[in-house]
């Protein structure tokens, strides 16, 4: 439902159910309305994650102060700023703390995905919008064959989101003629010793790989139907994997559902900007932050001089005020330095320490899990008053 056609019936059911206590979350440009609304009909507010909780100075809700009972604030240095401008604010940590959880150890997730648990696992989150991941894809397969083609052990899992389908996935990776699937290795075998020898632990792992729906072939399509279709399969694949072989592409698997496990595995993300980059920091995972748009939107970001406006896009870097990870914007995003930065973290001892650290930092700033139930006691006080 559009905004205008919602506005009057939440207006309207607000005076009819005359709430003890309104709860707002977010959502600053519609919520700062509702808080001005709500108090003007008696009615006492809890803002939950008010806008701009993550400033650690300025003037930015001092509104709210006139408008809310309590705010409940994710960042401890913004309960002083909020209480400084006249507020009711109350320190209760961030809710992705009691949330982002893998679901799998770093063995069970390579085993999954026929990777090593030894070898080091690049992460690609290329978005949960079609068009992130229509803007990013290319991109990052171009970057997975960069870095590929120096770390030839390195191991490449795509986190598909929710709202995105394998199907959308496959189509970006089918449509690249140089990119090898996860089951590269074990084509291999069949190419380099054909026979029944080779075939049959093969077509064995490959069918018990497809019996989830978190994991896909990703080169030839949707899973056989028999062991005739795979013997077939494997035949027709065998000129392409040894193409593939000569020009050094990355294996690459498709992970769906497991987004946290993503994060929580790779040695290495390269993720859009967002939330993910906020929800990789609790896991500590290096990783290098990406934003690309399309031709319009490089013509606003260049016209509004943003690069020179914006300090950071990052969550971490926006929260530790300094560049812990690196942020390429729109033209800077290339395969080239995307490879560059990522080997940098991979491979250097010292910028992988230090980058770890920080992101500790900005994760103990997050406080402990339970901000929600925190909360929600809070709400219970504000009602019994």
């Amino acid at each position: 439902m559009v905004l205008w056609k919602m506005v009057p019936r939440l207006r309207k059911a607000l005076i009819a159910r005359k709430p003890d206590v309104v709860v707002l979350i977010d959502f600053g440009f519609f919520n700062v309305r509702a808080a001005k609304f709500c108090k003007a009909h008696g009615m006492k507010v809890v803002y939950y994650f008010p806008p701009g909780s993550w400033r650690r100075e300025g003037s930015k809700g001092a509104n709210l102060a006139d408008l809310t009972d309590l705010l409940a604030v994710p960042f401890s240095w913004g309960e002083e700023r909020y209480r400084k401008l006249g507020c009711n604010a109350k320190y209760v940590g961030h809710p992705l703390v009691e949330r982002v959880k893998p679901e799998m150890r770093r063995e069970e997730f390579a085993e999954q995905f026929g990777m090593s648990p030894e070898r080091p696992i690049i992460g690609l989150l290329p978005g949960s919008r079609e068009q992130e991941v229509k803007h990013l894809m290319p991109t990052l397969i171009d970057a997975a064959r960069l870095i590929y083609s120096e770390v030839k052990d390195a191991q490449f899992v795509i986190g598909v989101a929710p709202s995105i389908s394998l199907e959308m996935m496959q189509g970006y990776l089918r449509h690249d003629p140089v990119i090898a699937d996860r089951l590269g290795e074990l084509w291999n075998e069949y190419v380099v010793e054909p026979g029944a020898r080779a075939l049959k632990p093969v077509l064995k792992t490959a069918q018990s790989l497809i019996q989830s729906d978190r994991q896909m072939v990703t080169v030839a399509g949707g899973p056989p139907i028999s062991e005739n279709a795979w013997k077939e399969r494997l035949k027709n694949q065998a000129k392409v994997m040894k193409k593939n072989q000569e020009v050094g592409l990355p294996p690459l698997a498709l992970a769906k559902g497991l987004t946290y496990d993503v994060m929580a595995h790779s040695n290495v993300l390269l993720t859009c900007s967002g939330t993910a980059t906020l929800e990789a920091t609790i896991f500590e995972t290096p990783m290098v932050i990406l934003y690309r748009g399309s031709a319009l939107m490089e013509i606003e970001y260049f016209l509004r001089g943003m690069k020179k406006k914006l300090t950071h896009i990052g969550l971490p870097n926006i929260l530790a005020q300094k560049r812990i990870v690196p942020e390429l914007i729109q033209h800077d995003a290339t395969p080239e330095i995307i490879c560059k930065h990522t080997l940098e973290m991979l491979n250097n001892f010292e910028t992988r320490a230090r980058v770890k650290s920080d992101l500790r930092e900005v994760r103990l700033s997050l406080g402990e899990p339970g901000a929600s139930e925190k909360t929600a006691r809070l709400v219970i006080e504000i009602a019994d008053k």
